[in-house]
């Protein structure tokens, strides 16, 4: 018997145009054009709004100091093999060199734009108004390095940094990731006569935390295909429970509940179908979008064991939000409550679940807030499993998913109705 209910359930959702397109088509094209939309903002991958151009003028490379090094390393007593060992670590630990590995980076690269060029166009990249910087690089500027870094020389190498008064942001940029680096040389200078690589102190200096907060270790940023997909996701999901109660109601104003209760169905079974109902066509709704993030949207789900603890739980509660939903509609006896719920309620909690934009950004009481409703518990949980997070960060959200759950489940007990409903 409870599967025949839970069927004519299903074929009256079918039936209807409006609960598909609500709750399969509209997600689906939100998803779609807020994933597109915003890609630029969110994606890590995506171009920035701003970045900053800058042009490196060196007029000798290493090769073209090598020869005026080895003869100062030769003055100095290095010969043999050991002269060719040192100038070949001295090579790997050129400060220019490294600098352009750090630019060349993509996290870095993505913010400053790098070109290279010779002293004698500077007049000319001076005037251009696209250029926010140039960095200047001495001549002799590696051989004064090994001369201070390595041969106790108190002259330490000089560089000029000149910054365009046309747009500070960009130039500020320029000059947060210069002085990491200019601070990173200073340092092993004094470090890289202790036996500390000068390398090793410059290329771990924490140069994209000036201009954009680090990620932690292990974790990948969530695009704006994988966060509207979620958002989307757990937002209509809430839709289902008002169109489940809605035929209830019909059921009950066509007098088709009291016949099955004639027929010896119990009011008992009657609610636990709406509960089944409920959370099957979840989880079918949230396969749907998660697929279609898939194979559509190119999204690489991680964490899928995480990810079925979540959605099966998620799913349970809109069951339960179901039965109670149509145990309010039943006992007034109207579609207020449903409309209250679909109007107010859905709206509210998905704004402070995260589904429209990222609630942290403006505060994080907000954010707090969110996180204790079903949503939006549900929401973080997913997008912590698809940063990286250890699966074992979704237990903290667990309970407020069944919190819910089971007040929505002894509600629906407490006051579904035992008897017909006269409409």
């Amino acid at each position: 018997m409870l599967f025949s209910l839970i069927r004519k359930q299903m074929k009256m959702l079918l039936r209807n145009k409006q609960p598909l397109i609500i709750l399969l088509l509209m997600p689906v094209v939100l998803v779609t054009i807020l994933s597109t939309a915003l890609a630029g903002v969110m994606n890590s991958g995506g171009e920035v709004a701003i970045q900053a151009k800058l042009v490196l003028i060196e007029d000798m490379a290493w090769e073209q100091e090598e020869g005026a090094i080895k003869e100062f390393l030769k003055e100095q007593g290095v010969s043999g093999s050991a002269l060719d060992n040192l100038l070949n670590e001295l090579k790997n630990n050129d400060p220019i060199q490294i600098l352009s590995s750090i630019l060349a980076e993509a996290d870095v690269s993505k913010y400053i734009a790098l070109d290279k060029s010779r002293s004698t166009e500077l007049d000319s990249l001076r005037k251009d108004k696209e250029i926010d910087g140039i960095l200047m690089i001495p001549a002799d500027f590696r051989l004064q390095y090994v001369q201070s870094a390595y041969f106790n020389n108190n002259s330490i190498p000089d560089i000029d940094l000149l910054l365009s008064q046309e747009n500070e942001i960009r130039a500020s940029i320029i000059q947060s990731v210069i002085n990491e680096w200019q601070a990173g040389y200073t340092k092993s200078l004094a470090l890289s006569k202790v036996g500390i690589s000068p390398n090793e102190v410059m290329q771990n200096n924490p140069t994209v935390e000036k201009v954009e907060q680090a990620l932690k270790e292990n974790e990948r940023k969530i695009p704006a295909s994988i966060y509207y997909t979620v958002g989307m996701l757990v937002m209509f999901a809430l839709y289902i429970p008002s169109f489940l109660a809605g035929f209830a109601l019909q059921e009950v104003q066509w007098k088709v509940y009291d016949r099955l209760l004639l027929a010896g169905v119990s009011s008992t079974l009657y609610a636990i179908s709406i509960f089944v109902t409920g959370a099957f066509v979840a989880i079918m709704q949230q396969i749907i979008m998660l697929l279609f993030g898939k194979f559509v949207l190119g999204i690489d789900w991680i964490g899928l064991e995480g990810m079925l603890v979540i959605v099966l739980s998620y799913s349970l509660f809109i069951g339960g939000l179901s039965a109670l939903l149509t145990t309010l509609q039943l006992r007034t006896k109207s579609g207020g409550a449903s409309n209250i719920f679909t109007g107010l309620i859905v709206s509210v909690f998905s704004f402070l679940g995260g589904s429209f934009f990222n609630i942290g950004d403006v505060s994080s009481l907000l954010a707090n807030i969110g996180n204790l409703t079903p949503n939006g518990a549900t929401m973080t949980a997913i997008l912590s499993i698809q940063r990286g997070q250890e699966l074992e960060v979704i237990w903290s959200h667990m309970p407020v998913l069944y919190i819910w759950l089971s007040l929505c489940v002894l509600f629906s007990i407490v006051l579904f109705p035992k008897r017909g409903v006269t409409s």
